[in-house]
């Protein structure tokens, strides 16, 4: 007979200790589980943060220490993945993320891992959840969470069976995103051979370190010779909810292109903005990410379409605007500037602050890139966005596979653990 309980029934649901770890990187150092060690069904230290032994046996403090069968449950930002402490991994932590789930009845741990990520339970959690913007489940409403408990027999029969056919769907997730991550080296490597190589092009010596090897007719120019205008920063007015001009987030730059929609848009305040003429977008401008946090997104390039002559748009703080003249398209000068010969340029420029890696327009105007005649440029622009189509496609294809083995995995978890289907027929 299968029956519903409140999870306090089954667990005690132990808090972590409310203090911030120092993590550290040398011999003497203890590992720490947060939310990046609960992505799979069990904790996963491989790439864990560390801490000294002061905090390690402070976090631990207080029957904090994880045991072989507990549950690790994220209750902020990943709210609601669970993973479980399986046998032979090394003593470790919790972090501030994190309840501790331990047995006080006769559940099977492997069973509760997937009751609590059924569809029942996430609807109850995300119904149970508090805060707009960082979102995150108090202890109490963990401890209400409800439970469909069945049989101790069926648990095991369940949790078996899951086991079983989770493990093939993941296997199959795990292949498409191998092959994704080839196709994106596919990707890339021929939009660097276009853009170094040419398309069918004799090669000499350049002399320059960045493009020591380009097509005859070719020359390696600094991005300063190639400009008409720029590079500008743009300003960041605070937003306003009674604003009437448009700008844009930084995530508005992405695979060459500028967006404008309403995931990126922020209004704010005109009367804020002086010489606004000289800040608005227009067709043929193109942005650069001039600081993020990850350094392998800065310097980004995307192309500003037609569409913003419609529309009145200007920039943040955070990108820059340019405009190349007459020796070179600007689809060309983003793919070049997006190519692997130009971020390595960037890798050596951008300089941290805070957390943020930024270039300056110093940075910008110095940066090499390869400059064909503009017969080639249209031939290599038209070639790259034919071939990259292609393989977009193919990701694109691939990623709506995954998502759909995805929400059949979740269907299955439901479907077992209510009751929905008696897997000991399935076995």
């Amino acid at each position: 007979m299968t029956k519903t309980v409140p999870l306090r029934r089954l667990v005690d649901v132990i808090d972590c200790a409310h203090v911030t770890a120092k993590f550290v990187d040398d011999d003497r150092r203890f590992p720490v589980a947060s939310i990046r060690e609960c992505q799979g069904p069990y904790v996963d230290l491989s790439d864990c943060n560390y801490t000294t032994q002061e905090f390690f046996d402070h976090l631990r403090a207080g029957d904090r220490a994880p045991r072989v069968g507990d549950l690790l449950f994220v209750r902020n930002v990943s709210v609601g993945l669970v993973s479980e402490v399986a046998p032979g991994v090394p003593e470790f932590a919790i972090g501030q993320e994190t309840v501790l789930l331990r047995r006080t009845s006769d559940v099977d741990p492997t069973f509760l891992r997937y009751a609590l990520v059924g569809a029942e339970a996430v609807h109850a959690i995300e119904s149970a959840m508090i805060g707009s913007t960082f979102r995150r489940i108090n202890v109490s409403a963990i401890r209400a969470l409800p439970v469909m408990l069945p049989s101790p027999e069926k648990q095991r029969a369940i949790a078996g069976y899951l086991d079983r056919e989770t493990a093939r769907i993941d296997t199959l997730i795990e292949e498409q995103q191998r092959l994704i991550g080839l196709l994106r080296e596919r990707r890339n490597a021929v939009v660097d051979r276009a853009l170094s190589h040419g398309l069918e092009a004799e090669l000499v010596q350049t002399g320059d370190p960045w493009l020591p090897v380009l097509p005859v007719g070719w020359l390696a120019v600094a991005t300063k010779r190639l400009l008409s205008f720029g590079p500008s920063n743009g300003i960041s007015p605070e937003a306003s909810s009674v604003g009437d001009l448009r700008t844009l987030s930084l995530g508005a730059v992405r695979d060459g292109r500028v967006s404008m929609g309403p995931n990126v848009t922020k209004f704010v305040d005109r009367a804020s903005v002086p010489r606004l003429n000289d800040l608005r977008l227009r067709a043929g401008d193109v942005l650069l990410v001039r600081g993020n946090g990850n350094v392998n997104l800065v310097g980004r390039a995307g192309l500003v379409g037609s569409e913003f002559d419609d529309k009145e748009y200007i920039y943040p703080d955070l990108l820059i605007r340019l405009r190349v003249g007459a020796s070179m398209l600007p689809e060309f000068f983003v793919w070049a500037f997006n190519s692997a010969a130009t971020r390595a340029q960037i890798g050596t420029r951008a300089r941290t602050a805070v957390g943020t890696y930024k270039v300056a327009a110093s940075d910008v105007r110095a940066i090499v890139l390869p400059l064909p005649p503009l017969s080639e440029q249209a031939r290599i622009v038209a070639y790259l966005d034919e071939q990259t189509a292609k393989i977009d496609s193919l990701i694109a294809e691939t990623e709506r596979f995954i998502e759909l083995s995805r929400e059949r995995r979740s269907a299955l978890i439901t479907a077992a653990v209510t009751g929905q289907i008696d897997v000991r027929e399935r076995v």
